[in-house]
């Protein structure tokens, strides 16, 4: 009886401390399932985007090791990173931001079939990585306007590795910010054409990029285009000074830029008027001269777009007379004339025609400042006309120029083209003029080339040899005084010899220039320079900053390039 006693008194002993075993957090466990905890933890940055992480492996049936990482601190959260196999005692961490800190820890792991079992953690290691080999960042970021028409953003390249920079644009300094472009690299400046509008804020910021990512942002800076200002007025007062007037559209302009051009002097900015100003009296001109105005609202050292240009005369005296006027025929009813301006402060010419060679005289034409050509039309063919111009001005008016004549002759009709032989075609036509002074055969080809050949007065054919005669387009016309008559009807030749199909051609051609031949003396009046140039942007003694937005103004022919707006 005893040892069957001793044998139920054992097994309750056994359940107990199998009970025991698994109610508490730690499980008793066979030696050979304890995990030994990792040791001497170290972390070395190797780069800006990598640590490499080694440890002691204290544990020999280990299946592996688990790495975790901490990017707020060596208290903060920590998230498994990745683990290693049994018996590795290294890991490398990559894609890391540069400038940063890391902390990690490492515990050991066993697996018995289904079950895991850990180590305790290691003690925590830290490293921080370098500065990433990011470009320096971009300064001195500058926005201006540009003439209306652009924002100008300028900066300071402060790196030698960038592969190219970006300009991003917000309408507050704090943002959302929208990439505007980017550009290669060393280049330091932007125009921007898609700003938000005149008067809008428009800021922006510079980076500078390449492979490793974007450097630190620029300063920002702000600024906004100016409305342009409108309705410029310039009235003289007493022939020697102009007073200016305009309207003010802007409610962000620092101020205003008054310019002044005159023949000698080119496009000068005379004035800087402060914010609000809608007007300026000019004390500076030079009486007996003609000038030209243009306004400007400033902003951080740009500009909106300009002002109309305007155009005053300052006369204490009758303008000079014209001189060396020239007129030839255009067509057979109407003339084309021209002369140097001798004048500085004429306010317009006024060109007087006469039918019986200058016995009497009528106006015919009236042109504006600076104007110094005329066409004359509605005229009679073959009878003679003469002209002469006068300048005037609020004074007075100057003498008449020389007398210049001329008739405009009749154009020839009837033009025929006759076969010939397989080169030559034979022309005919009428002449209808008493007063020409010979002719021109015009020859066109089917690509628009042109070319004539001159021929003496009272002529009525001509033959005209060339491999390609049947393949041309003819007209002829009368000419006077190195001008035209009307051109004759479109010509086409007839079937070339051995050939039964016409070639067929446009009836279309380009209309004649009244100045394609002009006289050499017309040719030099024609081409002469006006004394006052048309307005461009300022290029003078003070330039408005970033180029140019020349127009030339409605009222007149421009004839010479100038300096300003």
């Amino acid at each position: 009886m005893t040892p069957m006693r001793h044998c139920w008194l054992t097994v309750p002993l056994l359940l107990g401390s199998f009970l025991i075993a698994c109610d508490g957090r730690q499980p008793l466990a066979p030696s050979f399932a304890v995990v030994s905890t990792p040791a001497v933890l170290t972390a070395t940055a190797v780069w800006f985007s990598q640590i490499n992480l080694a440890w002691q492996d204290n544990s020999k049936n280990a299946n592996g090791s688990e790495v975790y990482r901490s990017t707020t601190g060596p208290t903060g959260t920590f998230a498994l990173r990745g683990s290693t196999g049994a018996g590795v005692t290294s890991y490398s961490d990559g894609g890391l931001s540069g400038s940063s800190q890391y902390c990690y820890k490492v515990r050991a792991f066993k697996v018995s079939g289904p079950n895991r079992s850990y180590s305790q953690f290691s003690t925590t290691a830290c490293a921080t990585t370098p500065v990433s080999p990011v470009p320096h960042a971009p300064s001195g970021a500058n926005a201006t306007p540009q003439f209306g028409y652009a924002i100008h953003v300028a900066w300071a390249d402060n790196s030698g590795d960038e592969t190219g920079f970006r300009v991003e644009r917000a309408t507050t300094s704090g943002g959302p910010w929208t990439a505007v472009a980017t550009t290669y690299p060393n280049v330091t400046s932007l125009d921007d054409y898609q700003f938000p509008g005149a008067e809008l804020p428009a800021c922006y910021r510079v980076f500078a990029f390449n492979g490793y990512g974007d450097s630190d942002p620029s300063n920002v800076d702000c600024t906004a285009i100016p409305a342009t200002p409108t309705n410029l007025k310039a009235n003289p007062v007493g022939g020697t000074a102009v007073d200016l007037t305009w309207t003010d559209n802007s409610a962000v302009e620092n101020g205003f830029e008054v310019w002044r051009f005159s023949s000698d002097a080119g496009w000068t900015l005379i004035a800087t008027p402060p914010a609000n100003t809608t007007a300026y009296h000019d004390a500076g001109p030079t009486p007996d001269n003609t000038y030209w105005y243009a306004v400007y609202a400033t902003k951080d050292g740009g500009s909106s777009g300009s002002s109309e240009y305007v155009q005053v005369v300052l006369a204490t005296t009758p303008p000079i007379a014209p001189s060396s006027l020239g007129v030839q025929p255009t067509s057979s009813s109407s003339v084309y004339g021209s002369w140097p301006d001798q004048s500085t402060n004429e306010a317009g010419f006024r060109i007087e025609r006469s039918s019986d060679g200058g016995a009497s005289w009528a106006t015919a034409v009236t042109t504006g400042i600076d104007e110094s050509y005329f066409t004359d039309q509605g005229l009679s063919a073959e009878q003679g006309v003469c002209y002469h111009a006068i300048a005037y001005n609020s004074v007075g008016e100057s003498p008449p120029s020389n007398k210049a004549c001329t008739t405009p002759p009749a154009g020839p009709t009837g033009l025929t083209v006759a076969a010939i032989d397989a080169t030559t075609v034979n022309l005919a036509w009428t002449d209808n003029s008493a007063v020409e002074d010979g002719f021109e055969v015009w020859v066109y080809d089917e690509y628009g080339n042109q070319s004539s050949i001159a021929l003496g007065p009272n002529t009525t054919a001509f033959q005209y040899q060339d491999w390609g005669a049947y393949y041309y387009v003819y007209y002829v016309v009368a000419v006077k005084d190195g001008g035209y008559s009307d051109f004759s009807d479109v010509a086409y030749p007839p079937p070339q010899p051995g050939s039964t199909i016409a070639r067929v051609r446009s009836t279309s051609r380009p209309a004649p220039d009244p100045r394609v031949s002009l006289t050499p003396s017309l040719k030099r009046a024609a081409a002469t320079p006006s004394r006052m140039a048309a307005p461009r942007r300022p290029l003078g003694p003070t330039t408005p900053p970033h180029g140019s937005t020349s127009r030339a103004p409605a009222t007149r022919r421009p004839m010479q390039t100038g300096g300003k707006p």
